[in-house]
């Protein structure tokens, strides 16, 4: 029987967000974001679903704590909403949103779990969106002012931050596909430039943080790169898949990285670059202590000396499996390959899964259990990935499922459930699932199960 065992040190955590789990969006003097004003409108949201009360952490945070004491977890990453912090994105602050998150980390200490604390996970205050969101720079800077102001207050006590969440959503997927907030659909050059600007928000951001903060707090991104794994794991393969890895994702990981656009992504978007200077390549490019990647699915990869970059990537078959949502496909091995490709092109920090799980058409059983199999299955099957990855020497430290609750699944509204833990939205009860149980059971042995 083989043993998938992780490093005695292996950190297990879950992780959540703040505009899908804490419900009461406007309570003790929050402003608006982005995402609460394009949920009002008719349409936008499956179900016109709005997270007024949701999940409703914001008033369950203890009995939320209980459960992660209950799953075995030592860290719980979560999101700070800056329109709580913030209302107008800048200058007025509302001591309200910041004595939450205070009630919030002193309740996670006190039951030795960590906060780890994302800083903008796609909520933008409503008040910057209307001078510009993320096609204005001002929306950058005003970004690193609140995340300097938080350090301040926060890091006697939290010491690990992650600046941003998946820049490739709220920029392209918000200002360029219309599916999410603000729901624009802007041209390529207009939406280059607000990936960029979401990569000097980071910079920004990261800065701040490191300015306001004692020297034992450390800084992160959270990314969601294109995952590419090779079709066949043969030295070539491998090779033309790294290279692919590199070059799909060169206008954000790359660029974070290595501090400037890869000459392929440059002749790529010719016209339509961004623009930028080089003080801001070198705010973006500024080393960051730990990487953090949001990992679901991924792209097949060949080698090809035929095609102009030297590999192809492979369409997925019609039948490829999907786990109750159209973008999410089965593919276990991403989760090693992603880690080893960071490893492989920048070798320099330590990696955690940030976010990793799926949807399951949960339902509550006649005796009160939910029993999502399929949810099981690809916990394993993925963590059996990860596993590799320590056993191979890849630095990666720790693992983050997402999510602990069900929760407000953006434009999908509660319609999708992604959590571990099932929230009847009527009386807010929690109910762990099967899968809850087997993460529990594999956090206790430090292995898959």
């Amino acid at each position: 029987m083989h043993t998938y065992s992780f490093p005695k040190d292996f950190l297990w955590g879950a992780a959540t967000a703040s505009f899908q789990v804490e419900g009461h969006l406007e309570a003790d003097g929050a402003g608006e974001s982005n995402w609460l004003h394009f949920c009002r409108k008719p349409g936008t949201i499956e179900n016109d679903d709005i997270p007024l009360v949701g999940s409703s952490q914001y008033t369950l945070y203890k009995e939320d704590v209980q459960l992660m004491k209950w799953l075995g977890i030592k860290a719980y990453r979560f999101s700070i909403a800056w329109s709580r912090i913030f209302p107008e994105g800048t200058g007025r602050i509302n001591p309200a949103g910041l004595d939450y998150y205070n009630r919030l980390i002193d309740e996670l200490l006190a039951n030795g779990i960590e906060p780890w604390i994302t800083m903008f996970h796609w909520d933008l205050p409503q008040a910057l969106e209307e001078k510009g969101g993320w096609l204005n720079k001002d929306t950058c800077k005003a970004f690193g002012d609140y995340s300097g102001y938080v350090a301040s207050k926060i890091t006697d006590r939290v010491k690990r931050f992650f600046t941003v969440n998946e820049i490739i959503c709220f920029t392209r997927a918000g200002y360029g596909d219309g599916g999410s907030a603000p729901g624009l659909r802007l041209g390529r050059k207009e939406v280059n430039q607000t990936i960029h600007n979401g990569c000097l928000a980071h910079g920004m951001a990261l800065a701040a943080l490191r300015a306001n903060a004692p020297k034992d707090v450390i800084v992160g991104l959270v990314d969601n790169p294109g995952n590419y794994v090779p079709a066949i794991e043969t030295p070539e393969h491998i090779e033309a898949t790294r290279k692919a890895f590199r070059l799909q994702n060169g206008q954000i990981l790359t660029l974070i990285r290595e501090g400037r656009y890869p000459d392929e992504v440059i002749a790529d978007l010719g016209a339509d670059m961004p623009e930028y200077t080089d003080e801001e390549l070198k705010l973006i490019g500024a080393p960051i202590d730990f990487q953090g990647l949001n990992i679901y699915t991924p792209e097949y990869v060949m080698a090809d000396d035929s095609a102009p970059r030297g590999y192809r990537i492979i369409p997925r078959c019609a039948s490829h499996p999907q786990m109750n949502v159209e973008w999410l496909k089965f593919g276990p091995e991403c989760l090693y390959w992603t880690p080893r490709h960071c490893h492989d092109l920048w070798n320099t920090v330590p990696i955690y899964i940030t976010e990793n799980g799926c949807p399951s058409a949960d339902r509550l059983a006649s005796d009160g259990e939910v029993y999502d199999t399929d949810r099981t299955m690809y916990l394993r099957t993925y963590l059996r990935n990860a596993q590799r990855a320590t056993a191979e020497g890849i630095p990666l430290k720790g693992y983050f499922v997402w999510s602990l609750l069900d929760n407000f699944e953006w434009a999908q509204g509660f319609q999708k459930r992604f959590g571990i833990v099932y929230v009847n939205y009527s009386t807010l009860k929690r109910t762990p699932k099967m899968s809850a149980k087997f993460y529990r059971s594999c956090i206790a042995a430090n292995a898959v199960l």
